[in-house]
């Protein structure tokens, strides 16, 4: 910050002079209006005035790992769904069940896997939008339905529903 009378800077000395109109421009915060002089001399306000955000620390963390529990649910349900085409195609007859009750068995393996590799390997690339906050929100609660995945779900729901991450999305 230089002095209203400044003529040149007082950190590098540069002339403002040689600035061009375009460089002077005239911002007005609460801060400046409040506190318009420092001490009993004014200052110029800043000749730009910076729109950069830094991120939300606490959103890019949880939304790091919502993208690990669902890219490790992906890869879960993908395991599931080899292992119903390894029982349909081997279609094992035990005591308990016939080659054909084998047959549907590991063919609803492979659809229901397929299925929810699919949901969940798109849940983790997409980005973080407001509609992505609903859709996390739907692939937490998919994941209480089992108590396995409960000590990776329940944190992650408690950092998911604070205002930080919601901001993160974008969301008020």
């Amino acid at each position: 910050m230089n002095r209203l009378s400044a003529l040149q800077c007082t950190s590098c000395s540069m002339p403002f002079s040689s600035l061009p109109q375009s460089a002077f421009v005239e911002t007005e915060t609460e801060r400046d209006r409040a506190h318009s002089t420092f001490g009993n001399e004014a200052y110029a306000p800043l000749s730009y005035e910076s729109t950069y955000q830094a991120p939300n620390e606490t959103g890019r963390k949880t939304f790091f790992w919502y993208r690990v529990y669902c890219g490790s649910l992906a890869a879960l349900y993908a395991l599931v769904a080899t292992f119903g085409l390894i029982v349909a195609y081997l279609q094992p007859a035990t005591n308990n069940q016939s080659a054909e009750e084998s047959l549907i068995m590991g063919l609803i393996y492979a659809i229901l896997g397929t299925i929810f590799f699919a949901i969940f390997l798109v849940a983790s690339i997409l980005p973080p939008k407001p509609y992505n906050w609903i859709v996390g929100i739907v692939m937490i609660a998919i994941g209480m339905s089992s108590c396995c995945t409960w000590p990776a779900v329940i944190p992650l729901l408690i950092y998911w529903i604070k205002p930080e991450t919601r901001e993160f999305f974008g969301r008020k």
